[in-house]
């Protein structure tokens, strides 16, 4: 028995497992489920828990036209509203310290400080417009740049935002503590004095959390995956990085969100912001990152539920020397593996892909993904927009959760990625691809289906566009190999059903002890990789030092 209650089932392998199912011996029903006929009904869309909160995912840093971005200001809203909880729009506000560039390049940033200006009641009235409490939330914010202090966003707790452009950044400050708004610092990893984090400047009651990842990078650490590479600054500083900031005593919660340029909230792979909070409405966001009851993902609506002794993350307590570390995590691929740090250093690992499947594992739901947009490549000079009309049919079987992976290229005002139709046994979407402007050379979008199941259980999916062309797969196929769908000849766009993953793959949930004399001030914080890899990262927990002991 794992720590945790997870058992292990060595007594047969992955490959006696789906023998067995091929031959027909592990029927649905043997394994001690009931047939899944129409009367059973079909589970609820909730959001996942953490503790006695509820998770909710959003953007809380992203651009469109109004600044020197691109993409409409109602096409923004739109998208966020058709796949986000909450979503902070930050047009490009100002730049207190800039300077005279090559070929007079300060003139796009200039330009653009005039355009959000000038339609700032646009905005503010995009965020009354859009306002569903309980259901989608849009906060409204702007971007402040400055080389020698780092870049924020200010994002702000009611529909009465204000516009200001500030010099100082002390002024800045008690300005937003004064509105009970909140500054976030992000793509810290830039080198001090190049937009780089200045920490020493950081007042903590306006900047409670810090923006680890988004379309930059990966600021955790300057070795950590996805470095910056896309932008003029350079790469990650060391000094200017999430394990540094803890070393040196600064008390910061994570989130991610995407500072995507294209007008797309919420854009795959280039971050998401989780927060754990009682209901879906401005306060319950605010009081959340306030609390550091946040964390960071990069695509993947990773669920996490991380608590030392009982308390979640972004909490300070007092010294105790045993300290119950207790760990659960559902994600939407396969979990390489679950960590926890300690003071920035590994503490414990737990590899959930090493585990061998077992005829029980067709009791819980599968995780299957859908992905399309493969296509001819920008060589062949034919970079054309592909439009997608599909659905996906469960025969036996209920669909029980999904989740859109949709990126933010190609920009296009018209065209929309969308979840047209959902029950328990369809899914019916719109979407497009291009092999332009995608985000890491990746042309591709999907959609992950979380499916309670048997081995017979059959998924149809039938293409309406680009070709009418279908795929049938039961899932006794699908453990065992994904299979492809194309469109046509070479070098038409093509798709892929992708191996299922076992409930044994993609949840874990554990506990750890650990012990600790109380010299120093120690934190823990959880790292999630997906073998897709996709990541999450929580906020830390901080122990403080026996009494009479030093802090750091």
């Amino acid at each position: 028995m794992q720590e945790g209650g997870f058992k292990m089932v060595p007594s047969i392998t992955r490959r006696q497992f789906l023998k067995a199912s091929t031959a027909g011996s592990l029927s649905f029903a043997s394994l001690g489920c009931s047939a899944l006929g129409p009367t059973m009904a079909p589970a609820s869309f909730e959001h996942p828990q953490a503790g006695k909160y509820n998770i909710y995912f959003g953007d809380l840093h992203n651009h469109n036209e109004v600044g020197y971005a691109q993409g409409s200001l109602d096409r923004a809203f739109e998208i966020a509203r058709e796949h986000l909880d909450f979503f902070a729009f930050t047009p490009h506000g100002y730049w207190h310290d800039i300077g005279h560039y090559e070929n007079s390049i300060e003139k796009k940033w200039l330009d653009g400080f005039e355009v959000t200006k000038r339609r700032w009641p646009e905005v503010l009235q995009a965020v009354r417009k859009y306002d569903q409490p309980g259901r989608y939330v849009p906060i409204a914010g702007f971007e402040w740049h400055s080389t020698s202090l780092g870049d924020y966003h200010i994002i702000f707790p009611t529909l009465e935002a204000e516009y200001i452009r500030f010099d100082d950044l002390r002024k800045f400050q008690s300005f937003a503590k004064e509105r009970g708004a909140i500054m976030i610092p992000h793509h810290p990893a830039n080198r001090l004095g190049h937009r780089g984090a200045n920490l020493a400047r950081l007042d903590p009651d306006a900047s409670p959390v810090i923006e680890i990842f988004s379309e930059w990078g990966n600021a955790e650490h300057d070795r950590a995956c996805s470095p910056y590479v896309r932008h003029t600054e350079g790469g990650r500083w060391t000094q200017n990085t999430l394990h540094h900031f803890l070393e040196q005593g600064h008390r910061l919660g994570v989130i991610a969100s995407t500072d995507d340029h294209l007008g797309f909230p919420g854009a795959y792979r280039e971050g998401l912001a989780a927060v754990l909070a009682t209901e879906l409405t401005r306060e319950g966001i605010f009081d959340a990152i306030r609390n550091r009851r946040t964390y960071a993902l990069t695509g993947d609506r990773i669920a996490l539920d991380f608590q030392l002794n009982g308390q979640l993350m972004g909490r300070e307590l007092p010294y105790t020397r045993r300290r119950e570390l207790a760990v659960t995590v559902t994600g939407w691929d396969q979990l390489d593996r679950v960590e926890i740090l300690k003071n920035n250093r590994v503490l414990h690992r737990d590899f959930p892909m090493d585990r061998v499947p077992a005829a029980s594992s067709w009791k819980k739901p599968v995780l299957l993904r859908f992905e399309y947009g493969w296509g001819p490549w920008p060589a062949l000079d034919m970079t054309r927009i592909c439009d997608w009309d599909f659905q996906i049919r469960v025969e036996g079987g209920l669909l029980e959760d999904v989740q859109p992976c949709f990126q933010s290229g190609p920009l296009d005002e018209t065209r929309r990625d969308k979840i047209l139709e959902r029950s328990d046994k369809h899914l019916r979407i719109q979407s497009f691809t291009a092999l332009r402007q995608q985000f890491e050379d990746i042309s591709t979008k999907a959609v992950v289906l979380k499916v309670r199941g048997g081995p017979d259980t059959r998924v149809n999916i039938a293409l309406n566009k680009p070709a009418n062309v279908s795929l049938s797969q039961t899932f006794r196929q699908l453990a065992d190999s994904g299979e492809m769908l194309f469109t046509g000849d070479f070098p038409k766009e093509s798709a892929m059903l992708h191996r299922l993953v076992f409930h044994d793959h993609y949840q874990t949930s554990y506990k750890v002890t650990d012990t600790d004399d109380g010299k120093n001030l120690n934190w823990y914080y959880l790292r999630v990789i997906q073998s897709n890899s996709q990541h999450a990262w929580s906020s830390p927990i901080w122990v403080e030092p026996r009494a009479g002991k030093p802090n750091v």
